[in-house]
């Protein structure tokens, strides 16, 4: 039972220092990890785990570690935007595969790729032939940037001289059943013209509301829980 507890207090407390230090180290999309901090974390999770239930492991010296783990990336990430010399060194650069429609073998050495992977990235990006390709870039995190010659790529409204209407962000009135009062402050509305526009499209209960957005266009859009999106004409 005294194991338990302990176990318990241990990870409470690894839990809440974790917490404290990913607020201060901020965010980062899975996107956006280098190789150096996959490893990290993996170091940190070990760190964190053993600590957390190994009664031969004391709770300071695991905070120890995982201070170290994450502070010490935290400099180095602080470094590494001081310095070109010192990123290229800790993080890598991008590397091109295709130049100019050329495949850059040396460069798929270095990237350990060969043909086959190459063709592979290539075709997850909607290209099947090689002379489409203008540029073809490794990035540091692994995913290839491509860049088609200008007869491949799809014509955009700004190619075809047509103007398109602005769209901006749609503001979550209500997510599950629940009304978000300061976005309904920023539409200009109140809970009355909402609970009103909700009458207009036959909902009379705000539980079945899974979803409500206010467009740029003054336009409201609901998704209820039997999955119909409605969408009113202009407010």
């Amino acid at each position: 039972m005294s194991i338990s507890i302990t176990a318990l207090y241990n990870s409470l407390i690894i839990f809440i220092v974790l917490f404290i230090l990913i607020k201060i180290t901020g965010k980062k999309h899975l996107s956006e990890i280098t190789y150096y901090d996959y490893i990290s974390g993996i170091t940190i999770g070990a760190i964190a785990g053993t600590a957390s239930v190994n009664e031969n492991v004391s709770i300071y010296n695991g905070i120890v570690g995982l201070l170290t783990w994450i502070i010490v990336p935290m400099i180095i990430s602080y470094i590494n935007t001081k310095s070109l010399s010192h990123r290229r060194l800790t993080v890598g650069e991008p590397l091109i595969l295709i130049k100019n429609g050329i495949v850059n073998d040396l460069n798929l050495k270095k990237a350990r790729y060969n043909i086959d992977n190459l063709l592979m990235q290539l075709r997850k990006k909607d290209v099947f032939n090689l002379s489409e390709v203008e540029f073809a870039l490794l990035e540091v995190d692994g995913e290839l940037s491509v860049l088609k010659k200008s007869p491949y790529n799809a014509a955009t409204p700004k190619d075809l001289n047509i103007s398109t209407p602005y769209k901006g962000l749609i503001l979550n009135l209500i997510v599950n059943g629940r009304i978000i009062e300061t976005n309904l402050k920023l539409a200009g509305k109140d809970s009355e013209w909402l609970k009103a526009q909700l009458h207009l499209k036959k909902v009379n209960d705000l539980q079945d509301v899974i979803f409500a957005g206010f467009t740029s266009d003054e336009q409201l859009q609901i998704v209820t829980k039997n999955n119909l999106l409605n969408s009113q004409g202009k407010l």
